[in-house]
């Protein structure tokens, strides 16, 4: 079997251009760190090429000021790859490097996890890299819950995320593992200890994690989050994401795709990280396991309603750009508060595929900005060939008329069983078949891949399920969907159904 796959990330930080003192901190760690528990016990550190990467982008600044680019980072890899021991030389670097962004004052650093025992890895990898270096030792005191500097100040201790336990502290950097495993109170303890930071000049929070099986958890969040920021639509320069994992492209039933998964998902394979024990997992554990902790992927309820890869395969090679010669149709997904607005732009291309194209507004507190709604649609209606606006009239009356009153295409679509019964079937045939494209946009991927199938007297339809993510875009995408492939019915009046 072929070998071919080059292992990416799947999302990483764009480039500003900016210096790094990654080679500096590389060089730190491989001449003063040895590994912990395992196999090269007590043997130098040897960074991998995808551990340096991330480090030249952790250490990235300002070349004006000599800032810090980043000040939290999350990195998301397949278990077995030494993500943890990563985690634990840069604290360590942290404590006992060079001072790289100024005075580093008192270092203090928590090295945390959901559980003590899940923080004694972390921790543990520590503690072993300073008592069996032949240079470190020289330097701290290694006990069972912390390390301390000797003949100056710092410290770095093992912390458990125990609601409560850790207000008041001024960490100037922060180790946290397993971030999925963080749920209900132990997400505060999280945001106490980054809340502290603030009050640190320069300082870092290092997440690192496997996926995890709830997107509605704070790991869950700060994946949807990194992957807005690198894709631009969030503007936030100090928060760095790393996702090394395999595309849902590959048929793992088929041995090859199931070796080039792996290979594609794991930077660590083909060197410390035995490839074939990893395929062999496959047939060991439940799929959704073997994905999650082998594949990097996030796991979703096993209600989705699309096949595994059919929506993946949909992509386009870039972002889709709508023409304005070839006619298309808009649709609105409408709320009052609590959820999003969506608004989804289908056009038939040339090839007989459907171009959707979406936008998506959150709320503030209880507020919708209708009129951002409202301005948009406009400016669709001036730059493109628009023959269909589709709207909910139990939501989107009132904006509805005063733009039917401008000349935009309004026309009514009752989100009731009668008419996203046949949508939604319309729109599972069109995604399976290939006839969708899309430029991998992330919060329509993350709607339409959180949509569940709910059966209704009339044939199944869509919903939120069990998980309750926010569907929005994707139920305005199964409603312009529909509208290309019925483009009859726009000229039967404002009524669609």
């Amino acid at each position: 079997m072929s070998l071919a796959v080059a292992c990416r990330p799947l999302s990483a930080p764009k480039s500003l251009g900016w210096p790094s003192h990654g080679r500096i901190v590389c060089a730190w760690i491989e001449r003063h760190c040895v590994y912990g528990e395992g196999d090269y016990f007590g043997q130098p550190v040897k960074l991998q090429r995808w551990q340096k990467q991330i480090l030249y982008w952790l250490y990235e600044y300002n070349p004006i000021t000599g800032e810090r680019r980043f000040r939290e980072a999350l990195i998301e890899v397949p278990k077995g790859q030494g993500k943890t021991p990563l985690n634990g030389w840069i604290q360590l670097f942290e404590l006992l490097g060079p001072p790289l962004f100024g005075p580093k004052g008192s270092p203090l650093i928590p090295v945390a996890a959901a559980s003590f025992e899940q923080a004694d890895l972390l921790f543990g990898d520590m503690k072993h890299a300073c008592r069996e270096s032949p240079t470190l030792r020289h330097h701290v005191d290694a006990y069972d819950t912390e390390i301390v500097v000797r003949n100056g100040p710092g410290r770095s201790y093992r912390v458990a995320a125990v609601a409560g336990t850790n207000d008041g502290q001024r960490p100037s950097s922060l180790g946290a593992d397993e971030l999925h495993e963080w749920l209900g109170p132990k997400e505060r303890v999280h945001l106490v200890l980054v809340n502290g930071m603030s009050k640190r000049a320069n300082s870092i929070a290092v997440n690192t994690t496997t996926p995890g099986s709830n997107l509605d958890t704070m790991a869950g969040r700060k994946h949807l989050y990194g992957y807005r920021v690198n894709a631009g639509e969030v503007d936030d320069p100090r928060f760095m994401f790393v996702h090394y994992g395999a595309a849902d492209v590959y048929d793992l039933t088929d041995p090859e795709q199931l070796l080039q998964a792996v290979l594609a998902a794991n930077p660590a394979a083909g060197t410390f990280l035995r490839t074939d024990d990893v395929v062999a997992r496959f047939y060991q554990i439940p799929e959704f396991e073997f994905r999650r902790y082998h594949l990097g992927q996030w796991t979703r309820a096993d209600e989705s309603w699309l096949p595994p890869g059919a929506w993946e395969a949909c992509q386009g090679d870039g972002p889709v750009a709508l023409r304005p010669d070839l006619p298309a149709h808009a649709a609105v997904d409408m709320a009052l508060k609590h959820d999003s607005v969506a608004v989804v732009v289908s056009q038939v291309q040339p090839d007989g595929r459907v171009a959707v194209v979406s936008k998506v507004w959150e709320p503030s507190g209880d507020t919708i900005d209708t009129h951002a709604v409202e301005n948009h649609l406009r400016q669709l209606h001036r730059e493109l060939n628009l023959l269909t606006v589709a709207y909910d009239p139990a939501y989107f009356q009132r904006s509805a008329e005063v733009l039917l009153d401008e000349g935009l295409p309004m026309a009514e679509f009752s989100q009731g069983a009668a008419s996203m019964v046949p949508a939604c079937q319309d729109a599972y045939r069109l995604i399976c078949e290939g006839l969708v494209l899309h430029g991998g946009d992330p919060t329509l991927t993350d709607h339409v891949l959180s949509a569940a199938v709910r059966e209704t007297d009339s044939g199944w339809r869509l919903s939120k399920g069990r998980s309750k993510r926010k569907i929005d875009a994707c139920i305005a995408m199964v409603m312009a969907l529909f509208l290309s492939q019925v483009p009859v019915l726009v000229e039967e009046g404002p009524n669609l159904w």
